[in-house]
């Protein structure tokens, strides 16, 4: 999809009216996207110099031998998550599930979890330190509640008990730009200061992220095209910047970044 062609709806991005279009004539014909008027607000406790960070991607990640995902099998969604290990070798990970998208991930999951990028902005002393666990969701989430909520509380469960401050979401699909919203939201109203990368700006807008970091790149690939290290540490620095910058909900900032080809 072409989110600059246009086309009829109640949305000025013509690719959510699109979206919208074909969720209702497929899983749930009285789907619309979720809106808020609240925005719930952490403060962080210090610069992001010092701050424990956790990472959360949209991208049917998990190990090998972990129960799969079955976001191809319920048509509204699986709002379960799978616990991604720090330290855990990419060859670990099940690249080759029939629901992880091919394009990007599987050549570089850095794209969508950049691990390796937060480990250099830690060694940089730019970030505190990287949290033991990271968590990764499933794509294209129709229903977000309740599932989405008690998931979150799940997660926010273990991030205490990892000492994490904040967390980066990152999404790989258009309807992961509002999954990852939510997913701000509720880790927000439980302590944690959030920052959502998004390549739809008025769908997270509209939900209501706290901090949000808006890019052009392509859906698969939020931290940068694969190999390129370098794009996804300036992406996550670019991101939890604003962590210390942001001062009011609903802040949206462009990235200054740019796709390789470009």
């Amino acid at each position: 999809m072409n989110a600059n062609e246009p086309s009829a709806g109640p949305y000025s991005t013509p690719l959510l009216n699109r979206l919208l279009a074909h969720v209702r004539e497929g899983p749930d014909p009285r789907f619309d996207f979720l809106s808020f008027d609240d925005v719930p607000w952490t403060t962080p406790r210090a610069s992001v110099r010092e701050l424990r960070v956790a990472l959360i991607a949209t991208a049917d990640l998990h190990r090998r031998g972990d129960e799969p995902f079955i976001s191809l099998d319920t048509p509204w969604g699986d709002t379960s998550f799978r616990v991604i290990p720090h330290e855990l070798a990419e060859s670990e990970l099940a690249l080759d599930a029939p629901y992880v998208d091919e394009k990007y991930i599987p050549r570089d999951p850095e794209v969508a979890l950049p691990r390796r990028a937060l480990d250099e902005l830690v060694a940089a002393r730019e970030v505190g330190s990287a949290a033991p666990r990271h968590y990764s969701f499933a794509q294209g989430i129709v229903r977000a509640y309740p599932g989405l909520a008690e998931s979150a509380s799940r997660v926010a469960e273990a991030l205490r008990a990892d000492r994490v401050d904040a967390v980066v979401l990152l999404p790989t699909c258009s309807l992961c730009v509002q999954t990852v919203a939510v997913l701000a939201r509720e880790l927000e109203s439980r302590g944690f200061a959030t920052v959502a990368l998004t390549t739809l700006p008025e769908l997270t807008q509209r939900v209501g992220a706290p901090r949000a970091l808006a890019s052009k790149f392509p859906f698969g690939a939020p931290a940068g095209d694969p190999g390129h290290r370098a794009l996804h540490v300036a992406m996550l620095r670019e991101a939890l910047g604003l962590l210390d910058s942001a001062r009011e909900p609903r802040r949206i900032v462009e990235t200054t970044q740019r796709w390789r080809r470009d």
